[in-house]
């Protein structure tokens, strides 16, 4: 695996470079063709490069469907990884990951007291209140999580898929007006997502991930009754 900067070619660091500039200036994975014209050369060779670098762990791929098509084929999009942006030297967190974080502290700081107006928070606070939960489980659920969220079809998705998993992991364990808060929860989760953009949810799963392989185990938090 190539991690280090001398064993990175010019050219693979050319392309690396304009795909973080191209991920940054859309907000979310780009199809290699939008790198290939800042590079002045074919879709096909920019596509062979970044896979390239995906094999050397310094860019990811995804798939999905372009944005308001639902069926057909879907395409593959790429992003910087953490190791890439490292490569470069762009080793701070999007600000979407450090909104959530400050989100699991806050709510690990002020349980339920938290979430208490509801209407009022945003797709992000929602996400932390599950991204709490979900340092609780287990390793392997963690895990599983994670599989989820990178190979579901599209963010909407990948994000609805997390919290559904979280929510049937948690639930068991609540009762009585507990269970009712958590469905609650995941009700005003479903509907802040419907509402949130598509590049949005592109950032908010690439963030997610990230604080559940970074983020300290952590005792689940269930709602107050």
């Amino acid at each position: 695996m190539i991690l280090g900067r001398s064993g990175l070619t010019t050219r693979r660091r050319q392309c690396l470079a304009a795909l973080a500039a191209e991920v940054s200036a859309a907000g979310g994975p780009v199809h290699y063709s939008v790198v290939a014209g800042p590079l002045q050369i074919s879709p096909w060779t920019a596509y062979d490069l970044l896979r390239e670098l995906e094999r050397d762990g310094l860019v990811a791929a995804t798939y999905g469907h372009r944005e308001g098509v639902a069926v057909g084929r879907s395409q593959v999009a790429f992003a910087p990884t953490e190791a890439g942006r490292a490569v470069l030297g762009t080793t701070a967190a999007p600000a979407e990951e450090r909104a959530l974080r400050r989100g699991v502290e806050r709510i690990a700081s002020l349980g339920q007291a938290a979430m208490r107006s509801s209407r009022s928070v945003d797709l992000t606070g929602h996400l932390a209140f599950w991204i709490h939960q979900a340092e609780g489980l287990s390793l392997r659920t963690r895990d599983g999580l994670r599989h989820l969220l990178r190979t579901a079809p599209e963010a909407k998705t990948a994000l609805s898929m997390f919290v559904a998993g979280v929510y049937g992991a948690v639930s068991p364990t609540a009762a009585g007006e507990a269970a009712d808060a958590l469905a609650a929860e995941l009700a005003a989760f479903q509907s802040r997502l419907s509402r949130t953009t598509a590049a949005r949810r592109e950032r908010l799963a690439r963030s997610v991930v990230a604080l559940l392989e970074a983020g300290p185990p952590a005792a689940p938090l269930l709602p107050e009754t």
